[in-house]
């Protein structure tokens, strides 16, 4: 059973009447125009128009402001990285890095002046000092005390003697004294008379017993003296040894003075030698900033590439630079129309009401492009971005070279969206594979990322399918001339092909219509 849609029937009909006619006038009707189904490749994708940028592009110009004394460059140089572009005045940079060795080096001899100290030196000295100070004291003071009581064995040794020499004599006033008493108290006191032989011993013992009592007296005052003595001794034995405990004491007094003195000279020399190397490191790196000024009044390449814009002549001042390149996704290039900033878009507003254009560059010194490559950078509307993935290939054909066709590669698509006159749209970056030489920066280029491809699918001519609704058709011209109307499923829909699924086979001939 072959199904026939209203319309194929209607196109019957139409071939049906134009067979009539033709037999009417006699003239034989020219055979349908048809093709056959066969196999192609098929691609499906979505395109944006965008602009040619150079792979790198650099807003140049000097971190500090000043003179231009050189311009070694002119619009349209090759140059390579590290080569000088342009100077500035160098005096005041100069000068601030004398200023900054000079203090590097007075931070450097008080580090010196620290390292060289003789704190601790003199502390430990003086700890030695003091510590042979007391053992001195501690000598004197026992040498002292010896001699005292060597002082008191001498006054205690006199005075038993003066204690025995006592002794005897009051011995010897006794024994007179008894012998005295037995001749009755005879003495020599009384007046000469004839005496017996026993009692002239007796008379004698009275006559000597005067001087054995002043003997007697005298022997105990000495032993008295001799006991003052040993106390005097002992006494000074005692305040000698107060007078040495104050001494000793005080020379260990001494000896913990100049101890803590050491412990803290010890304690502070590495927090000193530790201000004094932090003060010599931010001396240093005031030095290093102070050279880095001064390589600042250069400007040199920091790639290769090629100066597309110049702003500045020798004796001109310029302006501490400080504009940045919005950078396309994935990459360096410049998003197109944004490079220039504010400064370039009030140039356009100038030019549109009649004024001079703006200044290329915008207010940079210098821009430069870099030659290593080329991307185009397309806006693509939200619907149209959501299937791109980096890595999908393109094809980019560009208005200044309709001969040309270059084949890319996505390399990356904007995760945040831009508004383009209240439409929402992201950034697509589609690196150029290999750049045709006549390709310069700017150029306007229509981008086409292919989103499906089939490389041998069987397909038919877009002009032959027939759409209405959700069926898709095809009128199939049989051997015998019968037109038949013929659903198949589609696949992909390229510009000129859609693939066929299934419902048709390969050769079948389908008749070309208008498309729909």
């Amino acid at each position: 059973m072959i199904f026939r849609s209203p319309r194929a029937l209607g196109l019957l009909a139409l071939v049906a009447a134009a067979l009539v006619t033709s037999g009417c006038g006699g003239a034989e009707a020219p055979p349908p125009r048809t093709v056959a189904v066969s196999r192609a490749a098929v691609e499906t994708g979505v395109s944006a128009q965008g602009s040619v940028a150079a792979t790198a592009t650099n807003n140049l110009g000097f971190p500090q402001g000043g003179q231009l004394t050189e311009v070694d460059v002119t619009v349209g140089d090759q140059v390579r990285a590290g080569q000088v572009l342009a100077k500035i005045d160098d005096f005041a940079a100069r000068q601030q890095l004398d200023q900054a060795q000079t203090a590097l080096e007075g931070q450097e001899a008080a580090y010196q002046q620290a390292l060289d100290n003789t704190a601790v030196d003199g502390a430990g000295n003086s700890v030695a000092s003091a510590r042979r100070i007391l053992r001195a004291t501690q000598d004197q003071v026992d040498t002292t005390l010896e001699q005292d009581d060597a002082g008191i064995h001498q006054a205690e040794a006199a005075a038993a003697q003066a204690h025995r020499a006592s002794d005897q004599a009051d011995a010897r006033f006794a024994q007179d004294q008894a012998a005295c008493a037995a001749n009755g108290g005879a003495s020599s006191y009384g007046p000469p008379r004839m005496l017996l032989p026993s009692q002239q011993q007796t008379n004698t013992a009275c006559i000597l017993l005067p001087g054995d009592q002043s003997q007697a007296a005298m022997a105990q005052q000495g032993a008295a003296q001799a006991d003052a003595q040993v106390a005097q001794a002992r006494s000074k034995r005692q305040l000698d040894e107060a007078a040495g405990r104050v001494q000793v004491e005080q020379a260990r007094n001494g000896v913990v003075q100049v101890q803590n003195q050491l412990d803290a000279a010890r304690a502070a020399r590495p927090s000193q030698l530790d201000q004094a190397q932090a003060q010599v490191d931010n001396a240093r790196i005031g030095v290093e900033n102070a050279e880095r000024g001064l390589a600042n009044t250069t400007l040199t390449a920091p790639v290769d590439g090629v100066v597309t814009a110049l702003n500045g002549a020798v004796g001109e001042f310029t302006q501490p630079s400080s504009g940045t390149t919005p950078l396309a996704p994935g990459g360096e290039a410049a998003i197109p129309g944004a490079a220039s900033g504010a400064a370039a878009g009030a140039g356009a507003a100038a030019a549109s009401m009649g004024a001079s254009p703006g200044r290329p560059g915008g207010t940079q010194f210098l821009l430069l492009q870099s030659t290593s490559g080329f991307s185009v950078v397309a806006p693509f509307q939200e619907m149209d971005a959501a299937p791109l993935q980096p890595g999908m290939p393109a094809h980019v054909t560009l208005d200044a070279l309709p001969d040309v066709t270059l084949d890319g590669t996505v390399l990356a698509v904007a995760p945040a969206s831009t508004d383009i006159a209240n439409v929402i749209n992201y950034y697509v970056t589609v690196a150029v594979a290999r750049p045709d030489p006549r390709l310069k920066d700017g150029q306007t280029a229509q981008t086409s990322v292919i989103t499906g491809q089939g490389t041998n699918a069987v397909s038919v001519p877009n002009s032959a399918v027939i759409r209405q609704g959700d069926r898709t058709s095809v009128v199939v011209v049989r051997p015998d001339g019968q037109q038949v109307p013929t659903p198949f499923v589609p696949g992909l829909v390229g510009a000129d092909r859609t693939e066929v699924r299934s419902g048709l086979t390969e050769g079948q001939q389908v008749l070309l219509t208008a498309r729909r």
